[in-house]
């Protein structure tokens, strides 16, 4: 009964937090949200129908994947610092999006990019898990440095490249829904429904993982294809999202502690409440990006890093006697 309240609460919390998202704005409405359905012949239902209803569903949609994605790779890779910005997996799709571009292969938007950006986001996670000396510590710094490796090479992609109007991607580096339309909103989707779907489908196999791969196997998991489709699910939720809206830093590793202590580690429940929490947490993120400062507008991955680096030191040093004694 408590975990179904929880969800309810988060579920309703989400809704009225959409709602507000499509009220608040540097652009003061002079009606009300519910007086504007129907209606697309005024400015103020431009306002909320073309501009911030797609914003306010990319975050629901994003702050979704990337709740799962941190959920996912903490399980997989058996460590509660397997964040996605950490251990290089953003960085990975951000250089998969970038070299798209500056290539000429896909467009921002596209379904190309997101393809390019799932590839980045899962040869990242491969590369990384297989040069990480060790699950603990060794994975952390392997992550951080794989991770300033592609930040570096995408920076000199964007610096010497010719494309017209790429130099305008820096933005990926703080993260930012200012560009996002329904447009983007459609190509994404699917790409990340296909990546909850396989989440939540290996789940249960996610309980028994975290004993273990040894006892893992002797119960029953085939070790190989588990990882792969787990690497998979990863990319198809951290790819997409990053390529319509660039790094969002620590969501991922900040939501699924807090569900955990709201419910234990089953992931069959981590992953939904995860999902839930991140949208939650995007959308209020949004919110102060956008009214905070008005009339400027901060960058996300600023926001989420205020929220999220403190529970990383706190890990850290949480942590620490266990990576000395190894």
């Amino acid at each position: 009964m408590k975990r179904k309240s929880l969800y309810a609460s988060l579920a309703l919390l989400a809704a009225a937090l959409f709602i507000l998202s499509l009220q608040i704005g540097i652009l003061h409405l002079h009606s009300s949200v519910f007086s504007l359905i129907g209606k697309r012949n005024s400015v103020d239902a431009t306002t909320v129908w073309d501009v911030r209803f797609p914003r306010a569903l990319g975050a629901l949609v994003i702050g979704a994947a990337l709740g799962i994605a941190g959920a996912l790779a903490q399980g997989v890779f058996r460590n509660p610092l397997a964040e996605p910005t950490l251990i290089g997996l953003t960085s990975g799709a951000t250089f998969g999006t970038i070299l798209g571009i500056a290539s000429g292969v896909a467009g921002y938007g596209s379904a190309w990019n997101c393809v390019a950006a799932t590839i980045g986001t899962g040869a990242a996670a491969t590369i990384t898990q297989l040069l990480a000396p060790n699950k603990n510590f060794g994975f952390l710094l392997t992550g951080i440095a794989f991770s300033s490796i592609l930040t570096s090479v995408s920076g000199m992609i964007i610096s010497i490249s010719g494309k017209p109007g790429i130099q305008s991607l820096s933005f990926w580096n703080f993260g930012s829904l200012s560009l996002i339309n329904f447009s983007t909103v459609l190509v994404i989707t699917p790409f990340i429904a296909v990546g909850v779907a396989l989440a939540f489908a290996l789940s249960r196999g996610l309980n028994v993982w975290s004993l273990g791969e040894n006892s893992a196997f002797y119960l029953g998991v085939n070790i190989r294809r588990f990882r792969f489709l787990a690497i998979i699910a990863i990319a198809l939720l951290i790819g997409p999202a990053v390529s319509a809206v660039g790094s969002i830093a620590f969501l991922g590793l900040l939501v699924p502690h807090l569900v955990r202590l709201l419910v234990g580690p089953d992931h069959r429940h981590l992953l939904g409440l995860s999902a839930l929490l991140g949208s939650l947490v995007l959308l209020i993120s949004d919110l102060l990006a956008r009214a905070a400062f008005q009339p400027h507008e901060l960058p996300l991955g600023l926001l989420t890093s205020l929220l999220g680096a403190p529970i990383l030191i706190i890990l850290l040093r949480a942590r620490r006697a266990q990576w000395v004694s190894e």
